[in-house]
């Protein structure tokens, strides 16, 4: 299965994980995936994984699908993105619905501006932080505030303070559409798929004494086997107190007990990078998304 492209290339289908071992050897671990066979298996038999040859020589992989590419690198010795991309550009527009845009993930700062030439878009700037657990001093809150660990119950509640912490400007980095609807689902899935005893401990909610109010919510899930900062949002009107922080460093007191590293999802230009950074959290290599806009289908440069 594949299909012979124009100038020499040509998309062979790959094994899936023989197809891991390539792109885990030639990209990145952006990740910190913390074992070889934790990022072999990251592409499920029905991925729809192809190696990209030229002239019958093998020279790298991608996913590719109607209105959709990821995954792509390029082994060396063939580094000549200016070649390739316009190729994979043009099989695109044949398989895919423009009345809909190209999406393309996962691209590294070292190719975007190849895709870019092309006509594609930058959408999201994403990049993975990481930090060691470790008992921290314990967070003071004051008389104030009560924090307490998140249950299903709260789901009401919580799914309103994302809904007004990420309105606006501080929609960057919400993963999905900022809709009552959507913050149920999550939460849903959420409870549902985190129920370790050390999960709920290093989650919290902080409460308002003086009016009850929920004033922030901190939830830590697991992923690939160790601890993520699934979600972390405080109300406009209670930042600027070190709230974040207290919640961040808690986490990672209770996470200790069990676990040595702590992840998060941070999107360039959140204003929380700095946060994470002053907290002591390492930032891994940035990798974006773009799309193509169907009025930039025409706009291919062949190099000569």
């Amino acid at each position: 299965m594949g299909a012979n492209l124009e100038s020499g290339y040509a998309l062979i289908r790959a094994n899936p994980r023989n197809f891991a071992i390539h792109y885990s050897t030639y990209r990145e671990n952006i990740f910190f995936r913390q074992s070889w066979e934790k990022r072999l298996a990251i592409f499920g038999d029905d991925a729809p994984c192809y190696w990209i040859t030229f002239r019958t020589r093998r020279i790298g992989g991608v996913c590719i699908e109607a209105n959709e590419l990821s995954s792509f690198f390029l082994e060396p010795p063939y580094t000549d993105l200016h070649q390739v991309l316009p190729v994979l550009k043009n099989y695109l527009i044949t398989v895919s619905d423009m009345e809909k845009p190209i999406q393309v993930y996962g691209i590294l700062p070292y190719q975007s501006e190849a895709f870019m030439r092309l006509g594609f878009v930058l959408s999201e700037s994403r990049r993975v932080m990481i930090r060691p657990t470790e008992a921290c001093p314990s967070p003071d809150w004051g008389t104030s505030l009560r924090v307490i660990s998140p249950t299903p119950e709260h789901s009401e509640d919580m799914a309103r303070l994302f809904l007004e912490a990420y309105s606006g400007k501080d929609q960057i980095g919400l993963p999905a559409d900022n809709t009552i609807d959507q913050h149920h689902s999550y939460l849903s899935y959420y409870f549902a798929h985190n129920t370790a005893e050390i999960v709920k401990n290093a989650s919290s909610l902080v409460f308002d004494k003086r009016n009850n109010k929920l004033a922030a919510v901190c939830l830590i899930s697991i992923w690939e086997d160790l601890p993520l900062l699934s979600n972390i949002a405080v109300l406009p009107e209670y930042r600027g107190k070190q709230i974040a922080s207290r919640l961040i460093t808690h986490a990672l007191t209770v996470l200790n007990q069990a676990y040595e590293v702590l992840r998060l999802f941070v999107t360039i230009g959140n204003p929380a990078e700095s946060l994470y950074h002053h907290l002591g959290f390492y930032s891994g290599m940035e990798q974006m998304t773009l799309y193509l806009p169907p009025d930039k289908v025409g706009d291919v440069q062949m190099d000569e």
